[in-house]
């Protein structure tokens, strides 16, 4: 690999002629050549290193995907095991649910975010959810009032609320703390 001086830190010679000014370019452009061709050997390592790594990581998802899952499903059926934080701690990682931010969402495929707002104007209740000029559903209002909005009237409208609780497990510390021995993950699938 071809190591460039540091460019001067004094300030650059003044351009008087044309020729002066080709040469310039000229180095312009074979750094600029240069750049390319480093970037694409970079490129291809970079390529090469994903390709090594792809099958065992594929491999490691896949047993990652099947044992969350496991647990997940123990963990729906024992919701008494959580308690009011909906979390448990275990030997190695604390697992449990989070609940994701409620948002807004259409009620179903068949709404489009033009139709709901013509049936929000349509109603006396909706009219205050619609934003100006160019009316448009304002969600933030409509998530603050959500306790008082009938789940009814809003699915009229073309509009759910949608809240999740989502499986999480999170190791305790950091992963280069976790055992170098043979994982268990493979005894057990």
């Amino acid at each position: 690999m071809t190591t460039l001086p540091h460019p001067a830190t004094s300030p650059a010679p003044a351009i008087q002629t044309f020729q002066q000014l080709d040469t310039v370019v000229e180095n312009i452009v074979q750094l600029q050549l240069q750049r390319a061709k480093l970037e694409c050997a970079q490129e291809q390592e970079i390529a090469a290193i994903r390709q090594k790594y792809r099958p065992p990581l594929a491999e490691l998802e896949r047993y990652l995907t099947l044992e969350t899952a496991w647990a997940e499903t123990w963990a729906r059926a024992n919701p008494g095991a959580f308690g009011e934080k909906r979390s448990l701690e275990c030997t190695h990682a604390m697992i449990g649910f989070h609940v994701t931010p409620p948002r807004v969402e259409r009620a179903s495929r068949k709404w489009t975010w033009s139709a709901i707002v013509v049936k929000l104007g349509e109603t006396a209740w909706g009219k205050r959810y619609l934003r100006s000029p160019a009316p448009e559903v304002n969600k933030e209002a409509i998530l603050a009032d959500r306790t008082h909005l009938p789940a009814e009237e809003l699915r009229l409208a073309g509009i759910k609320i949608i809240q999740q609780e989502r499986f999480f497990i999170t190791p305790h510390g950091a992963a280069e703390n976790l055992p170098a021995e043979q994982p268990d993950w493979q005894e057990a699938a």
